[in-house]
């Protein structure tokens, strides 16, 4: 897609040394400093099936848990709860 931008010519004095320097031209310095800056800017998370998944990620195992603390008399240790 095609669009103008318009700087100021202090802005287009430098952005004609850096291309320069760099050996690109004014188009690809111009859009690889938005793709970095969107890069660093944009919303970083998780997709959201990857957070649905770390929600409950044995959905299979959710009617089925095992209820660790019934277990305690069984196993001759103390009923209360020590941390």
């Amino acid at each position: 897609m095609n669009f103008s931008v318009h700087f100021d010519d202090a802005t287009v004095e430098r952005l004609n040394k850096a291309v320069e320097r760099a050996g690109v031209t004014r188009n690809r310095l111009i859009s690889m400093a938005v793709q970095e800056w969107l890069a660093r800017n944009e919303e970083k998370d998780w997709p959201e099936s990857l957070l649905a998944h770390f929600r409950n990620p044995a959905p299979e195992l959710a009617q089925d848990t095992l209820d660790f603390q019934a277990w305690r008399e069984h196993l001759g240790g103390p009923a209360e709860t020590r941390w």
